[in-house]
């Protein structure tokens, strides 16, 4: 997925982003998914990697801000549905930070990285960059598995 914004997605943001109005994202990007038919089996999927990336952009990258943006949206193709979130917050590249090493005990393992691990093994496509002084995550679910 490429940085502009393609005409086919659809977006909202929501201003003053926080832990309690995170659903309104979720929302947004559930009920299109729903209402173009995608896959049953793929919405807890979607469910489970938005709650993950928009509690972390929201303790993360904005810590203590009232006035956090987040910004989302989705396309969708006939065998794909595309995710873009984009923020302003604290630059972080979450695809470049090493998958933690989940054979280690919790005592002995690294704090963090497991959310980030989820996201990966549950999307199909997971990018990031960081253009504008935003952070640009694109996460794609594939509809025909």
């Amino acid at each position: 997925m490429k940085s502009s914004e393609p005409e086919s997605f659809f977006w909202k943001e929501l201003t003053a982003a926080n832990k309690d109005n995170l659903g309104k994202l979720k929302e947004f990007i559930l009920g299109h998914a729903q209402k173009n038919e995608v896959p049953e089996l793929v919405l807890p999927k979607i469910d489970l990697v938005l709650e993950e990336v928009l509690l972390n952009i929201v303790n993360y990258a904005y810590p203590d801000n009232p006035k956090a943006v987040i910004k989302v949206g989705c396309a969708l193709s006939p065998d794909k549905l595309n995710i873009r979130i984009i923020d302003q917050g604290k630059e972080f590249d979450p695809s470049a930070k090493p998958d933690p090493d989940i054979s280690l005990s919790v005592e002995e393992r690294d704090i963090g990285g497991l959310g980030i691990l989820l996201v990966r093994k549950i999307s199909d496509e997971f990018s990031y960059q960081r253009s504008n002084n935003q952070n640009i995550l694109d996460i794609g679910f594939n509809l025909d598995s």
